[in-house]
């Protein structure tokens, strides 16, 4: 098993299956291509996504939750791209995928290289900077495959997806930190709790709390699908989106791992993070 297949195990332990779209079809079909992206390639966790064009587009190969060079032509430098896979010519099956440094097609929605990817990395590394004191950070794998660091940088419809995830151990028991961003064109809801329900078509019991001067939707227990325990949602005023999210787990419910007794942030810390600057990646 790569490291891509590691990353494979945790998208699915992490992504599976949300809740399907609405019957609006402008709404339908982000919700389509989304919902696709995280089955077959971030949020953080790892990351989050190997994108289908749901108009008649073909998928890539499978792409590793959450990386390719957003900075070449055809990509709008502000984040979001120009020009999105186009629909294959006769005879050939495979979209065309943005270009990655130093001037190769990305293979699949992931970015595995350029400023795209470094992008996933920078996510990463403020992640495990607010890891709070009395964490240690473990590596390598789980039983299951799964990395116990991970993150990724992936193409989406109009915008471009990072993700990061870091498992958080403390007294023997470990947990993790996850964090998700969304650059502006994403087509994700506007007002706080939509924004957090939305997160992996997740739903679960929401507030809004007020951080920094700005309101921030926190899912503070989830609904039936647990495959988190909390999240904070955050939207920039360029539309930027930030999700923050925590779970006891360091994988899943049969993980080797025994799980936290407590969350490792408290509510308010929560949705004070997806604020943070430093998650407020292009």
């Amino acid at each position: 098993m790569n490291e891509y297949d590691f990353r494979e195990a945790l998208r699915t332990t992490m992504t599976a299956a949300p809740e399907p779209p609405p019957m609006d079809p402008s709404a339908a079909v982000t919700a389509g291509r989304r919902a696709v992206r995280r089955r077959t390639t971030l949020s953080l966790a790892g990351a989050a996504t190997a994108v289908l064009v749901i108009a008649g587009l073909a998928a890539g190969p499978a792409r590793q939750w959450l990386p390719g060079d957003g900075g070449g032509a055809g990509w709008d430098p502000a984040g979001a791209p120009s020009a999105m896979p186009t629909a294959p010519a006769a005879g050939n099956t495979k979209p065309t995928w943005p270009t990655e440094a130093p001037g190769r097609p990305q293979q699949d929605a992931t970015a595995r290289s350029g400023p795209r990817y470094e992008q996933g990395r920078k996510l990463f590394a403020e992640l495990l900077a607010v890891v709070p004191d009395g964490y240690t950070t473990p590596t390598g794998t789980a039983r299951d495959g799964i990395p116990l660091q991970d993150h990724q940088a992936a193409v989406e419809d109009k915008a471009w997806g990072y993700l990061a995830s870091v498992a958080v151990r403390r007294q023997g028991a470990t947990g993790r930190l996850l964090a998700e961003v969304h650059t502006r064109g994403n087509g994700l809801p506007t007002t706080p709790c939509k924004l957090a329900r939305a997160f992996w078509g997740m739903g679960g019991d929401c507030e809004v709390v007020t951080a920094g001067g700005t309101e921030v939707g926190v899912v503070v227990r989830p609904g039936k699908d647990d495959r988190l325990d909390q999240w904070a949602a955050y939207r920039h005023p360029d539309g930027t989106v930030v999700y923050v999210a925590q779970s006891r787990n360091a994988t899943n419910a049969d993980s080797e791992f025994p799980p936290l007794t407590a969350l490792p942030l408290a509510v308010p810390e929560l949705a004070a993070l997806a604020g943070q600057p430093q998650f407020h990646l292009r």
